[in-house]
């Protein structure tokens, strides 16, 4: 967490593009080189090529990407040179095999504590996400996932960070500090509750609330402030949001109305089937948000790779 004198946590170390040569990829190259980066920080870019190419598709699917690879880097340096302050090592790779698991074998490797991935493709931005190799990365990747939506201009300034209150909150927080840059003096938080029993309980209007709605309204408040008050020592001015609804809907409105630039959210782990991450909230947020996501993974999680 970031100290009193600092407004911004640990800059990133290392952070791993995976690239299929695209829009998107391209703007989570842009993005990756305007974060907070720790001096001398690296860049990796990696491309995957699948395990059962012929000998000779294999060639000429080797050759493409490592000419790509070169426009690639040559992007990321005139990235660079055009931020003030950038330092950083890029280094590319080719990989071979099944691109997510590749992708996280590689994240490991090389100690990421980033992974960029870029949001447009080919399909639809709905469901775009559905079966793809991004979705897998954030379901059983160890390390944050930046999902990028939109061509860079800065530094994010308009953050908005989401909970439910719950174990990943803070990690969410101090994964958002670590995103953000100086110019950044405040970050709303929102939180969005349901009052239980709609249906069988009159929970009145949000403007003419019923008794049983203030209750559940003035938990979710204290919650809330409970959360932001251990974060006094950021140096950052937090902006708490109680919202009744879909934590879905409640997300995306929250983004539309500020205009955000970058949405942080956490994901819970995992016991017995695998299936809590994408199944909701995250799965709504990356396909519905209009801003880049930043996903905070969970603390005490490991994909166990083939």
């Amino acid at each position: 967490m970031a100290s009193a004198n600092s407004q911004i946590g640990d800059p990133f170390q290392c952070i791993l593009v995976p690239t299929d040569f695209s829009a998107g990829a391209a703007m989570a190259l842009e993005r990756a080189v305007r974060l907070p980066l720790a001096p001398n920080a690296r860049l990796h870019v990696g491309h995957v090529l699948p395990a059962d190419l012929s000998r000779s598709a294999r060639g000429r699917a080797e050759a493409r990407a490592k000419r790509s690879l070169v426009g690639a880097f040559s992007m990321v340096t005139d990235a660079v040179a055009a931020v003030d302050g950038a330092q950083l090592r890029v280094s590319s790779e080719i990989l071979r095999g099944q691109p997510f698991i590749e992708i996280i074998r590689c994240s490991r490797t090389i100690g990421a504590d980033l992974i960029a991935l870029g949001r447009h493709g080919r399909r639809p931005v709905r469901d775009m996400f559905i079966g793809t190799t991004a979705q897998r990365v954030i379901r059983k990747g160890d390390v944050a996932v930046l999902v990028v939506a939109e061509k860079p201009a800065g530094p994010y300034r308009r953050p908005l960070v989401a909970t439910d209150l719950g174990d990943a909150s803070l990690r969410s927080i101090e994964l958002a500090l670590r995103a953000l840059g100086p110019a950044v003096k405040g970050v709303a938080v929102v939180h969005a509750y349901q009052t239980p029993f709609e249906g069988f309980i009159d929970a009145g209007s949000d403007l003419r609330p019923s008794e049983f709605h203030k209750e559940w309204k003035s938990r979710a408040a204290a919650g809330l402030a409970k959360l932001l008050g251990t974060l006094e020592e950021t140096g950052v001015r937090w902006k708490p949001i109680v919202r009744r609804g879909d934590p879905r809907t409640v997300i995306v409105k929250e983004l539309l109305l500020r205009r955000a630039d970058l949405v942080v959210l956490g994901t819970h782990g995992r016991s017995g089937m695998a299936h809590a991450l994408l199944g909701s909230v995250a799965e709504w947020v990356i396909a519905c948000a209009p801003c880049d996501v930043l996903v905070a993974r969970p603390q005490l999680f490991s994909f166990e790779l083939p």
